[in-house]
Formats: structure tokens, C-alpha cells, sequence
């Protein structure tokens, strides 16, 4: 069994310590710097008189739509109205089930992350925004929609250290090692309230919907 992995705050020191090789920032991009949401999922656990759970999904939308709104300098909305406002969306819609983990049920649908992400934007306000939904999406295709000032909504499956779980991306980092470089992704995971990132060789059945600032 593949030891699970712990998340990444550092992308140098995390290359340096994987490769034993001195590593340096060769590369940063993120386009939202300044306007990035780091919102988690233990801050949305209970609100109002419902208890949540397995909702990365809301929370990545929550992040997605602050995000969306300051950088298009729009009045910032409370955050916990965000995210009920998206829970809600995603249970009318069935893309959301608020089901208990250990019940191994629920979660949110990533076959319909694209309408589901769509219409919590327009809901919010958002009207107008590009996207793009691709199942199994490549790393260095994800670096191309960040270089382009996209977001990305990641939803992860069987992840070494997230399981199944969906993120927002804001950027990369690439780090160099040995005469190559290596791709780390700029997130927020939902579990920290600051940028974390997911070393792209890790990624393996993943999809995102890419939304244009």
C-alpha cells in the first residue's frame, strides 16, 4: 500500500527533500494573487441550524466565487452565505449529498462539477465568466490554463494525500532540480487557510473546471 503523503507548504524544500538535490524557484505564476480565498472546509461545518460534511465541493466553490468577485472588484459577499448559497445549489441540483463520510456515501458529483460550478456563479452574481470542464486533465495542460489568468476548480480521486477531494487552484510553482524541473500547484485544499500546493507527478485521475477571471 503507497504511504500517504502530507500536504505541501514548501514546494523547495518539499523537491529538495524528495530528490536530495538543491532545488530553486525557476518559475511562479498566479494571476490572483491579492484576490485569492483560502476558506475552509471547518469554518462551514455547522451554518445557520445544519451540520455539513464531505463538503470540499461548496468550499471550493465558496473560494471560487470570492475569488471571482474581488478580483472583478464586486462588493465582497459574507462568506458562509456563499457557501450555503452553493450547498443549496449543488442539493436542488443532486450534484451535492450532505451524508455523513462514515456512511461512505455522499460528496459531490464531479461528472456534473461543470453545471454545478456554473450555476453557483451566475448565482452569486458572476454572470459573463468563461469556463472549461475536462475530465482527466494533464499537469502541464492545468499549467497552461493558470499561465492564461484562469482558476481551476481540481477534483481529485484517490489522491495520496487528499483521497477524493476538490480544490481550487490559483497557480504554479516550478521548481528546479537536477537540470529538469518539477510542477507544484499553488491550491487552497480547504483544510488550511493559506496557499498550499500539490506536487503534479501525484496527480492521477483528476478534472477541473477552469473559470477566467
Amino acid at each position: 500500500m503507497a504511504q500517504k503523503l502530507k500536504p505541501i507548504i514548501d514546494p523547495v524544500a518539499h523537491a529538495t527533500a524528495e530528490t536530495g538535490y538543491p532545488c530553486s524557484v525557476a518559475e511562479r505564476v498566479c494571476f490572483w494573487d491579492g484576490a485569492a480565498a483560502y476558506h475552509t472546509t471547518g469554518q462551514f461545518a455547522r451554518t445557520g441550524e445544519r451540520d455539513y460534511h464531505q463538503h470540499c465541493g461548496p468550499t471550493a466553490v465558496t473560494n471560487a466565487v470570492c475569488a471571482a468577485r474581488k478580483r472583478r472588484g464586486m462588493a465582497p459577499m459574507d462568506p458562509a452565505e456563499v457557501f450555503a448559497l452553493a450547498a443549496a445549489v449543488g442539493r436542488r441540483r443532486l450534484t451535492y449529498w450532505n451524508i455523513p463520510e462514515k456512511l461512505h456515501l455522499g460528496g459531490t458529483s464531479y461528472l456534473l462539477l461543470g453545471p454545478y460550478v456554473a450555476a453557483c456563479l451566475r448565482k452569486c452574481g458572476l454572470d459573463g465568466v468563461r469556463q472549461t470542464w475536462r475530465i482527466q486533465a494533464r499537469p502541464e495542460q492545468m499549467a497552461a490554463e493558470l499561465a492564461r489568468g484562469r482558476m481551476l476548480v481540481l477534483a481529485m480521486t484517490h489522491h495520496r494525500c487528499y483521497g477524493s477531494h476538490l480544490v481550487v487552484a490559483y497557480g504554479f510553482v516550478r521548481v528546479a532540480v537536477a537540470g529538469r524541473s518539477r510542477l507544484y500547484l499553488q491550491v487552497a485544499d480547504g483544510w488550511a487557510g493559506g496557499p498550499r500546493y500539490i506536487d503534479a507527478e501525484t496527480l492521477r485521475l483528476c478534472g477541473y473546471v477552469a473559470v477566467e477571471g
